[in-house]
């Protein structure tokens, strides 16, 4: 395929790296929130992947502001980011897809019958929204209009609440046809546009490299990642993941403590 070469795309949590999200307060203060960083071997194996000519990207759901200084230092070509709503590559936005203030608008009049509060997160910012999703924010905005203008850039990409808060959205049709959830840890949710999947990010790419891209492989872990499995080449599971996307996968490669990512680099001879 194309000129030889190979693009790859890795999730990030349970990926590349790991954090024990009931552990988060355990970690030193400036890395709260951020996601795990890779270990050394971990890096070698992405530095040398690009070594031989080939292409890496990030694909995650969290936000550019929330990934780890040492991920962004790493020699990849460009970021899937917030599960595909905002794609880069190099100095390139390849894609940009917030939610409507409308629809925030709509989820925060739902949130308001719950009682309920939530996160409302940028590309670089999480604003709270009535104490966020413990009710223990020691500031925060009175409503999602509010807090999408504390967002430097005015816009939003993700809601996060709790689970119970995210079914009555989800339980209002109109609601429902033009977002989607997923389960966080912790008994929260988010919600995003449903057209921003990890499938849609990757397309972005792929349509910006055209035949360049070469073979396309895929590592992740999580049910997150089917929409990245549905749109690469070669599927690769961590020994980690979910069994669904075991069954979706290509190979199963060793597990994040393991540094699966390394060892199933090395097994297609990409490294």
């Amino acid at each position: 395929m194309g000129n030889g070469t190979a693009t790859v795309f890795f999730d990030i949590d349970g990926t590349l790296g790991w954090v024990d999200p009931a552990r988060e307060d355990e970690r030193p203060r400036w890395e709260q929130g951020l996601s795990p960083a890779p270990n050394d071997h971990v890096v070698g194996a992405v530095c040398a992947l690009g070594h031989k000519g080939n292409r890496s990207f990030v694909c995650t759901g969290r936000p550019p502001g929330g990934i780890h200084p040492m991920i962004s230092c790493m020699p990849f070509s460009g970021f899937v980011t917030l599960a595909g709503a905002y794609v880069t590559m190099g100095s390139r936005v390849l894609r940009n897809e917030p939610i409507p203030a409308e629809l925030l608008d709509a989820v925060d009049r739902v949130l308001r019958k719950q009682g309920r509060g939530a996160r409302l997160e940028g590309l670089q910012k999480v604003i709270e929204v009535r104490d966020g999703t413990d009710g223990r924010a020691a500031r925060s905005a009175a409503s999602m209009a509010e807090a999408l203008r504390q967002q430097p850039s005015g816009r939003a990409y993700k809601v996060i609440l709790p689970t119970a808060a995210a079914d009555a959205v989800m339980a209002d049709p109109g609601l429902a046809r033009e977002l989607s959830a997923s389960a966080l840890e912790l008994g929260n949710s988010e919600l995003g546009l449903a057209s921003n999947t990890k499938k849609a990010g990757i397309r972005a790419v792929l349509s910006a490299l055209g035949p360049d891209a070469g073979t396309t492989y895929g590592f992740g872990d999580a049910e997150n990642d089917l929409p990245l499995f549905a749109e690469v080449d070669v599927r690769v599971a961590m020994g980690n993941a979910v069994d669904a996307l075991k069954a979706r996968a290509d190979y199963v490669t060793g597990s994040v403590h393991e540094d699966g990512v390394v060892s199933g680099l090395a097994h297609f001879g990409l490294i």
